[in-house]
């Protein structure tokens, strides 16, 4: 038996129990491919599997963590199958989740992005897809995985809207677009570069060379090199990511509604909404202090009238 046909029963057996598992799915697959690079297709140590989850040095530690977690309760279920896999210990790599300042791009930021993306990707077809995907983000604060899991069919063009599917909840939900947003992936639908890959009228929106759905990590790929070449982070930050466009999106709005609307509570509470958030407490984490929404959240607490 492979580890390929070990882990589809794994899955199949988990799943009718209620698991979901789909990140779980994407980085088991990930190790399994992995082990096949390494001329291992039926059997792991823990020195393997520790070894794939700190493929990147230079990543967080709880990053380690989060993929040697996927691979626990696989080793522990193939042992307890009687294959010659170890129980791999818990706590064998950092597990306490540290966070992160995320970066908020200015409106200048999100220019220079989008301008270069048709100068720095010689590929057409990939940099119409990263130009239309970072102002999708910029514009609708949706999740890069919720993004490349859009399919045609989701998006509805006399409703400007576009059907998100659930995945951190089971709850599917409908995203406003902005006309000028319905119009750009309108156009990226019917670019000559994109119909050239054959990709299925109800297949996924953003399609790789073989018309198929495009993974995260080519695209974050992507967005890192283009980061780079912009130089967007001061010398000794980390890297924008293309997450801190959600974060932007939410701490924009809120500055926004506390700027010029007369009930930021209802606006937190919509936010949630469009976010995908389970409870406005969740929506919280993803506000950041930046000094427009303090001074913007302050001018709310003083008396009018009040000066100093």
């Amino acid at each position: 038996m492979s580890l390929h046909h070990d882990l589809n029963v794994y899955l199949a057996q988990r799943r009718a129990l209620g698991f979901q598992l789909k990140p779980a799915e994407y980085l088991l697959r990930q190790f399994c491919g992995w082990l096949e690079d390494h001329d291992k297709t039926d059997t792991f140590t823990i020195e393997d599997a520790v070894q794939w989850a700190r493929d990147r040095p230079d990543a967080a530690p709880v990053w380690w963590s989060q993929r040697l977690t996927a691979v626990r309760p696989f080793a522990a279920w193939l042992h307890a199958s009687g294959r010659d896999i170890p129980i791999i210990p818990a706590g064998l790599l950092p597990t306490r989740t540290t966070s992160r300042a995320p970066f908020i791009y200015s409106q200048n930021d999100l220019d220079h992005l989008l301008a270069a993306c048709p100068l720095f990707f010689p590929n057409p077809r990939v940099a119409a897809t990263m130009h239309t995907i970072i102002g999708l983000l910029a514009a609708t604060g949706l999740r890069i995985g919720e993004a490349l899991r859009l399919t045609v069919p989701d998006l509805d063009i006399g409703a400007n809207t576009l059907i998100v599917r659930g995945t951190k909840t089971p709850l599917d939900r409908l995203v406003p677009l902005d006309p000028s947003t319905t119009g750009t992936l309108l156009e990226y639908l019917a670019l000559p570069e994109r119909l050239a890959t054959s990709p299925s009228p109800d297949g996924p929106i953003f399609v790789n060379n073989r018309g198929g759905a495009f993974v995260i990590e080519t695209i974050e790929q992507h967005f890192a090199a283009l980061v780079d070449a912009l130089a967007l982070a001061p010398a000794g930050q980390r890297r924008p990511r293309l997450h801190d466009l959600r974060h932007t999106f939410a701490t924009s709005h809120m500055i926004a509604a506390y700027t010029h609307s007369t009930n930021p509570a209802r606006t937190l509470t919509l936010l949630s909404t469009w976010l995908g958030h389970t409870s406005p407490a969740h929506t919280y984490w993803y506000l950041t202090a930046v000094p427009e929404l303090l001074a913007a959240a302050t001018g709310r607490l003083e008396p009018e009238g009040e000066t100093r």
